[in-house]
């Protein structure tokens, strides 16, 4: 049976601390000391998240029962700090993918498996793609062979 569709049994929510970790089942610690096994961890479609030990949870008893909680949120030990109107996407090792007004930005190394296309400049801490492009294109042929760039690249600064 369904334990969304039966007759309505009102309890309240509880707050836990996870103790044993796990991609689907946890171990939680209720707040009365009350140790709950293989708590499911619901979370959105296409997202998951790992919880770490000690990280607090909000628990819902399905049908009322009270051993029969479902895991629907949880917080841990990390404070991020937000700006009006951010969204950030972190792990407990402190990576953050940051959604502001009008930028992305991702504070660890980037690997990315496939294409990068970009309609704007492309640019490190010594110059732009375009820059460097330049001074490639630019460089001459004697008859000796190549001749080194007139301008070694990187020598610009992107900024």
């Amino acid at each position: 049976m369904n334990p969304f569709k039966q007759a309505p049994v009102i309890r309240q929510a509880i707050i836990g601390t996870i103790k044993r970790t796990g991609n689907k089942a946890l171990q939680v610690l209720g707040l009365s000391g009350e140790l709950v096994d293989d708590v499911p961890l619901y979370q959105q479609a296409g997202f998951a998240s790992w919880l770490p030990k000690d990280a607090e949870v909000v628990m819902l008893p399905m049908g009322g029962r009270a051993r029969n909680f479902v895991i629907v949120a949880g917080r841990d030990a990390v404070a991020v700090e937000l700006s009006e109107g951010e969204t950030v996407v972190y792990n407990q090792h402190g990576v953050e993918l940051r959604l502001s007004k009008d930028k992305v930005k991702i504070n660890t190394d980037l690997e990315v498996d496939g294409n990068i296309k970009a309609t704007g400049d492309v640019s490190d801490k010594l110059g732009t793609m375009n820059q460097m492009r330049t001074v490639y294109n630019t460089h001459g042929h004697g008859n000796m062979g190549a001749a080194p760039p007139a301008t070694k690249m990187g020598a610009y600064n992107a900024f």
